[in-house]
């Protein structure tokens, strides 16, 4: 026997992968004659390790990719790895901070420098990280977002949006990280449920109510609503209003903005620090005046109250109001939704800047418009109306950022005009010269968002690559539902921009993998799964399939351990049913070609995985991964050990039972890749070197209909035998038959299955009734009346149990008041035992 008698993964895996590897299987060229089927990676960040949530997107893209590559398509799974421009440079800071250095200590080209090679330092981790987790990826095509190919369509992009009109440079308000000193989009921006003070101040004739006092010095208006009629004597007048450094004058104006219910109804406008002010700001052609500097302290504006950081303003300010009897109030307890940075948890301002920004509508519309026909399928559908709803209320995008790790912006200003600004790809030198004028580069970067939303096409070299030409657009996207919208969308808008044509033709959203509790997985809780840990302990093909097994599109599910030990329980029956077919072989492995019908077993078994091979194409095609992993469990578990194998045993046939195995490595392969490649290897197949390249097996053209029910009739007696059985704690028994075709026809085979003593032709004398055939076990009084006494006793317990329920919902105040939730779960049990009365009442009919 060639196989060992138990399955250790660590003993194979790796040896499996580099086999793979070495022999071109993930490679696209000259492989693969029917359709293109192509997956981008999106590519995780590139200095830190992969997590739990990273390998079921491996897992789930890597089933896909296999189940199209062995049906014959010409595949391509592409990886990369992604810069992670903020993200990066926060860790390295934090690296710095230890070692007492901030980024501010060094030259921006040095620092640049040594993020690359801590970022370097990194790669080979997650590359090996790849291979542990079964990534059958194109190695030869692997992307780095830095990579030459893809700054340079970035600056294509830019160049295309800057020549067109959709890009340009403006002062508006962006979300700023006074701590890491940069923006952000929209999108990046974490909001928390906070219970933050409500400051109520006189305001000349208004009392209003605010929580950021610190900002009054950059009020340049008052508003209202237009229909309030408390204070519409005012509006259009100039008032002056007594501050806390002396007397100013704002505007009243009527907004719509205004909640007349906040407050008293009566709002400050401070354009430039606050979004919804900055737009009523433009609606009135009101100024902004910034007060705020972007290290988070106040400005000369603030008088006295310069330099102070923000906090720390905000209550000298209230200080400085009540002193002057101008605060009126503080409610503590108002609660309120609080913008923070994702990385520190610094509250983010809304600082004035000039920036880079996209004109999005016009890339938002036909976005909208291929969503809207459908052109991209989404998994599940409620994210397609989705991400309509979000390109159609999309806000123009900020693609600058403050730091230095990522692809510089092109443009160069003027050192003499800055309102001058020169597209220019040198992005190698500070300083240009050009027609007797000076230009100093932008020190910013692209939002990591902007370059990376060119990822289906600038991996594969467009316009003129041959990975372009074949592949794009893209099969798949698969990925979290946390960047629908920042990435996502991204990629829909600029592919149909660039490339005329969608990015890729299928979305697939898996969900979070929550932590067991159900909460969010965080190294500050210290509930965050190392995926490589539960590897080492159960091997990958486990993980995999242990994090498939349960999940549905888009829904966030908890870390099941049990699961990974089911999965992993999985692929040891599914190394001993190799086992113990290859002994029953023996060397004629070549008979898995023909499998010939001697049984109605044989039969069954053959029907059973003609429709499997139809089903699993089906469920692998759909991207319906659990009910492929549930399905080859019970076909391996259920139909073949427990089942056709234990029938085998009786009646063998080794050429079923080698077609058998072939067909369910096969099926099997995509989801649990490592062991049935293992098998396949150690097997002595004469005519398939990889189990990865080899071909999805064909439907037998005979469907074996009628003999497949002889032994379904079989497994309908055998199934009521155990069950009888096991009811009684009745380990061995008679039956009795008078005229059961099936029966007669399967002595020998149901006395096997059922663990029978003997299976005997007769007439009635006693014993429990058979409903699936004319049949009897033949059972002694004593036996038979402790099972009477049991079914009685669960009748009785059921009958009351009804009264209770019937009771509970004839209470009108009940139905009327509980939660509608309660109700309907009373109505089901309800239902519920009155259909197991019912059973068990039919039970009762079956003594002899």
């Amino acid at each position: 026997m060639n196989l060992p008698k138990t399955y250790d993964p660590h003993a194979y895996e790796s040896d499996i992968y580099s086999l793979w590897e070495k022999s071109g299987a993930f490679t696209p060229k000259d492989r693969g004659t029917g359709e293109t089927y192509s997956i981008v990676l999106p590519p995780p960040n590139a200095n830190g390790n992969l997590h739990v949530g990273h390998s079921l997107m491996f897992a789930l893209q890597d089933t896909a990719i296999r189940y199209h590559r062995m049906k014959g398509d010409k595949t391509l799974w592409l990886p990369g790895s992604d810069h992670a421009g903020f993200e990066t440079q926060d860790v390295y800071e934090k690296h710095l901070n230890k070692e007492g250095k901030s980024r501010f200590d060094f030259k921006r080209n040095d620092l640049y420098k040594q993020i690359w090679e801590f970022v370097a330092e990194n790669k080979g981790v997650y590359e090996s990280q790849y291979r542990r987790l079964g990534a059958s990826v194109d190695w030869q095509s692997y992307t780095y977002t830095l990579d030459p190919k893809v700054t340079k369509q970035a600056h294509a992009t830019f160049k295309k949006m800057w020549d067109e009109g959709l890009i340009y440079r403006g002062e508006r308000l962006v979300n700023y990280c006074t701590f890491h000193r940069t923006g952000f989009a929209d999108v990046e921006v974490e909001y928390e449920d906070a219970v933050t003070p409500l400051y109520y101040i006189k305001y000349g004739p208004f009392e209003l109510a605010t929580t950021r006092p610190e900002t009054k010095f950059g009020d340049t208006a008052v508003a209202v609503h237009p229909d309030d009629t408390r204070y519409q004597k005012y509006v259009g007048q100039r008032l002056t209003i007594e501050g806390v450094e002396g007397p100013f004058e704002v505007d009243v104006i009527a907004d719509e903005m205004v909640d007349r219910d906040f407050g008293t109804g009566v709002v400050k406008i401070t354009p430039a620090h606050d979004p919804n002010d900055w737009e009523v700001a433009q609606r009135h052609n009101l100024p902004a005046v910034r007060v705020i500097n972007h290290d988070g302290t106040m400005n000369e504006r603030a008088g006295r109250f310069r330099d102070m950081p923000v906090l720390e303003a905000r209550q000298a300010v209230a200080d400085a109001l009540e002193a002057k009897g101008l605060l009126i109030k503080i409610d503590k307890k108002y609660k309120n939704r609080v913008g923070k940075c994702y990385r520190c948890k610094t509250v983010i301002e809304p600082m004035l800047m000039k920036q880079w920004f996209v004109d999005m509508q016009p890339l938002a519309k036909p976005a909208i418009k291929a969503l809207e026909q459908k052109q991209i399928t989404f998994y599940p559908d409620s994210k397609r109306t989705q991400l309509i709803t979000y390109l159609e209320n999309l806000r123009d995008w900020n693609i600058s950022r403050q730091i230095i790790w990522g692809i510089p912006i092109p443009a160069f200003q003027n050192i003499d005009d800055e309102d001058e600004w020169m597209y220019n790809d040198t992005i190698d030198q500070e300083l240009i010269e050009i027609d007797g004028k000076t230009y100093r580069r932008d020190p910013d970067v692209f939002d990591t968002w902007f370059s990376s939303s060119s990822w289906p096409y600038a991996t594969m070299n467009y316009p003129d690559g041959d990975l372009f030409k074949d592949f794009y657009p893209n099969s798949l996207m698969e990925t979290g539902g946390e960047i629908l919208y920042p990435w996502v969308s991204r990629m829909i808008m600029l592919g149909l921009y660039v490339t005329g044509d969608i990015p890729f033709k299928e979305v697939y959203i898996h969900g979070y993998v929550m932590a067991e509790d159900g909460s969010k997985m965080s190294k500050s809780k210290g509930n965050v799964i190392n995926p490589i840990e539960v590897i080492d302990a159960y091997g990958s093909d486990a993980l995999r399939l242990g994090l498939t097994t349960g999940r549905a599109p888009a829904v966030n599910r908890g870390y099941d351990p049990r699961k990974v030990e089911d999965a992993r329980n999985f692929c040891n029956k599914l190394w001993n049913i190799a086992r113990y077919i290859e002994d029953k072989i023996g060397d004629e492995y070549h008979l898995r070609s023909n499998p010939t019908v001697h049984t109605d077993a044989d039969a069954w078994m053959l029907r059973k995985l003609q429709l499997s091979v139809t089903d699993m194409a089906r469920l692998y095609e759909t991207y319906r991964f659990s009910e492929a992993a549930e399905y080859i469990y019970h076909l391996v578990w259920d139909d073949l050990a427990d089942w056709y194998i234990e029938a085998s045993k009786v009646q063998p046939n080794p050429s079923v039972l080698a077609y058998a195995l072939e067909t369910i490595l096969k099926l099997a392969h995509p989801l649990v890749p490592f062991v049935t490649e293992t098998i396949w290897q150690t097997l002595r197949w004469e005519d398939e070197n990889l189990l990865i390249t080899s071909a999805w097996p064909r439907a037998l053209e005979d469907s074996y209909a009628d003999e497949a029910d002889q032994f379904e009739a079989v497994k309908d007696v055998v199934s009521e035998i155990r069950f009888i059985q096991s009811s009684l704690g009745v380990s061995k028994s008679r039956l009795v038959f008078s005229s059961s075709p099936v029966i007669a026809a399967h002595e020998h085979l149901i006395a096997s299955l059922g663990r029978l003593n003997s299976v005997e032709r007769g007439e009635i004398s006693g014993g429990i009734r058979l409903t699936s055939a004319e049949a009897w076990l033949d059972l002694d009084d004593k036996t038979i009346q402790a099972y009477r006494n049991k079914l009685q006793a669960q009748i009785d317990t059921a009958q009351q149990h009804i009264k209770n329920l019937e009771k509970r919902l004839s209470n009108t105040s009940y139905v009327a008041n509980a939660p509608k939730s309660l109700v309907d779960e009373t109505k089901q049990q309800l239902t519920d035992t009155k259909e197991a009365l019912k059973t068990l009442q039919h039970t009762q009919t079956q003594f002899v």
